[in-house]
């Protein structure tokens, strides 16, 4: 690498200025975007004292996932610089409104799911505006992306990174990393889970060039220690892979390649009596759960559309009609 490659690798991001080599810094960052505002975001940047890739990662797209946020607390605080070859960008929380007013899946603002939005618009909500930023200012200045997630509030959760699949060398390298990463499943998708407005963070990452994938681990509300290290874990692993550290980590098995990820919904409102369990095998036809209403009367049955292992389930008993009851990956 050259010097002229050196100072771009610590010019990637305009927001945070300078940076130094061999220095760990934190940054108080303000999001572009009119209706952001002033709140400002946490950034820890490790610069290393070598050259070498530069990797960005983020948690908290949505605000009740606490094992991915702690995650990102505790790599911007334990990453080395005198021993990192690169550069590491953290961003523990994205979406800060949801983070402090403990709000599931959305944006209290603008009752938007940022992660199906991405890449965002600058001219849209403030969760649009919010995931915009977020890809041109960072993601998209990085050579790595890895995107902190896991089960929220009321979801029971299998370890599982996504990634999207396909045959270009950016989807082959997303598969990659994935694979690196080191969670039990890796599901490949190439459309998105849910109709919406946009895709997910990953998808906005391989279509800018940039390999990456979202690792998602804990759930139910909890700061769950071994999801934590779960998540940490695949971290380093990557971090080893791309050469930009040599730190130790507990090898473990090649995870289970899945191709389909069907999500369950409610066709009524009311209580929500799953009868399987997150991790559980499933066959086809098979009766999962049922709906029940405020009178007790069975409303509907839940039979599975296909075979396969169920990989995070409602764990909440409340639903709303067409409320999102379970994921199932094939």
């Amino acid at each position: 690498m050259t010097d002229s490659d050196r100072r771009d690798e610590l010019n990637r991001f305009p927001l945070l200025g300078q940076l130094t080599a061999g220095k760990r810094q934190t940054h108080q960052v303000v999001l572009p975007g009119a209706l952001l505002g002033d709140e400002s975001r946490p950034v820890v940047s490790i610069a290393g004292a070598n050259p070498g890739p530069v990797v960005f990662i983020n948690a908290g797209v949505h605000g009740g996932e606490y094992p991915a946020i702690e995650t990102a607390i505790r790599l911007g605080k334990t990453l080395d610089p005198a021993t990192l070859s690169g550069t590491v960008v953290v961003l523990p929380v994205l979406n800060l409104p949801a983070f402090w007013k403990r709000s599931m899946f959305v944006c209290p603002i603008d009752d938007v799911n940022p992660n199906r939005v991405f890449p965002g618009d600058p001219e849209g909500s403030y969760s649009e505006q919010m995931v915009y930023a977020l890809t041109t200012e960072f993601m998209a200045r990085a050579d790595y992306y890895i995107d902190l997630h896991g089960g929220d509030m009321v979801e029971g959760l299998v370890p599982f990174s996504i990634c999207r699949s396909g045959t270009e060398e950016v989807d082959r390298k997303s598969l990659e990393l994935a694979k690196v990463f080191g969670l039990p499943y890796v599901l490949t998708v190439d459309r998105p889970i849910q109709p919406s407005k946009g895709s997910m963070s990953f998808v906005a990452g391989v279509e800018r060039g940039v390999p990456g994938l979202i690792a998602e681990a804990g759930g139910v509300g909890q700061l769950q220690p071994e999801a934590v290290d779960l998540l940490t874990n695949g971290i380093l692993r990557v971090l080893n892979h791309l050469g930009m550290i040599d730190i130790d980590v507990p090898e473990v098995a090649a995870p289970t390649v899945l191709t389909n990820f069907e999500w369950l919904y409610s066709e009524n409102a009311g209580m929500f009596y799953p009868s399987v369990a997150i991790n559980e095998d499933i066959v086809e036809g098979q009766r999962i759960g049922h709906i029940g209403s405020l009178f007790g009367e069975q409303l509907e049955e839940i039979h599975a559309p296909l075979s396969g292992r169920i990989l995070f389930i409602t764990t909440s008993p409340a639903v709303l009609e067409h409320g999102l009851l379970m994921g199932i990956g094939a």
